[in-house]
């Protein structure tokens, strides 16, 4: 005779949970005190753990109540022994954190999923376990986005196809720094920088993968040099009053360095072109630093008159 464990365990838990119902409401039975319910708890977690033990390990769906009954039990005990810190609720979140491990382990390419809510219960778990022992509350948004990126990556390492969740991974990781840095005063304007050079990174990645990725050295190039001006503004190193010309000089090299690599190293004419006229922007733009307020207005001038010519001239006769 084959006998359903799991109807057969829910079957008395609910039996006997409305007997303990029917019996307080007919005043046969007093209020439970504490350490009756820990009992009650911890045994009908003890029932689950051991039909999850009998299933040969497999049947990973025995550990939420196994979990979340054995949590309840220690959240009491925690109560009942004066604990009145965020701690008291860890053994829940860690209850509820279990299953969601066995199942990854269980089956990792079918249960990939329970990565991401595992992360979840895993960061509830130490934010209440840590929460009293620590000042400020930017740790625990860093907290959260780290492990976001944590269980993605899990979940992208276990499928190399899932590119979506590298992405998401890094994503997340890098938007983690942000609550962190806000706690260093000056050091969180720094944070945008950081940011370009992260959103240059991948292009790089890229680019570097294969010759054929040619394209990805222009965003990689752009965004790199932006970067690096970002930060010399905010180091003081350089400024609008000062130092308006060099930075539009050093922002027409960085651009004509990227287009070089395309026309150097890949053969690409069209980036030749580009590359000598934003070089002679940038020797224009240092030369002309003090006025650079004129520079540009003039700059432009001068080009479109010079697209007018091309357009207007008429063709050479063979």
């Amino acid at each position: 005779m084959n006998i359903n464990r799991s109807s057969l365990f829910w079957g008395i838990l609910l039996i006997g949970a409305g007997v303990l119902a029917l019996g307080a409401q007919m005043g046969y039975i007093e209020n439970l005190t504490s350490t009756s319910w820990i009992f009650v708890f911890a045994a009908i977690s003890l029932i689950a753990f051991v039909s999850y033990a009998m299933s040969g390990w497999t049947q990973w769906g025995w550990l939420f109540p196994a979990g979340i009954f054995g949590g309840l039990a220690a959240v009491i005990a925690l109560a009942t022994n004066n604990v009145n810190s965020g701690a008291v609720a860890t053994p829940l979140f860690v209850g509820l954190l279990i299953p969601f491990v066995a199942a990854y382990l269980t089956d990792r390419t079918r249960n990939w999923w329970a990565l991401i809510p595992g992360a979840v219960m895993l960061f509830l778990a130490l934010v209440t376990l840590l929460v009293d022992s620590t000042s400020g509350d930017e740790w625990v948004g860093s907290l959260f986005l780290f492990m976001v990126a944590i269980s993605f990556l899990a979940v992208y390492l276990n499928n190399r196809t899932r590119l979506w969740a590298l992405l998401v991974a890094y994503i997340t990781g890098v938007l983690g720094i942000a609550p962190l840095m806000s706690m260093g005063g000056r050091d969180a304007e720094y944070f945008g920088s950081i940011f370009l050079f992260a959103v240059a990174l991948p292009f790089f990645v890229v680019y570097f993968r294969s010759a054929e990725n040619w394209w990805a050295i222009i965003p990689a190039g752009a965004v790199s040099v932006v970067a690096v001006i970002a930060t010399l503004a905010i180091a003081g190193v350089i400024n609008d009053a000062t130092s308006g010309g060099y930075v539009g000089a050093f922002l027409m090299a960085g651009l004509s360095a990227t287009f070089a690599v395309l026309w150097l190293r890949h053969g690409k004419d069209w980036a030749r072109t580009v590359t000598l006229v934003l070089a002679a922007f940038a020797v224009a733009s240092a030369f002309f630093s003090s006025f650079y307020e004129m520079f540009w207005p003039v700059a432009f001038i001068l080009g479109g008159m010079y697209l007018l010519y091309i357009a207007l001239r008429r063709p050479k006769t063979v």
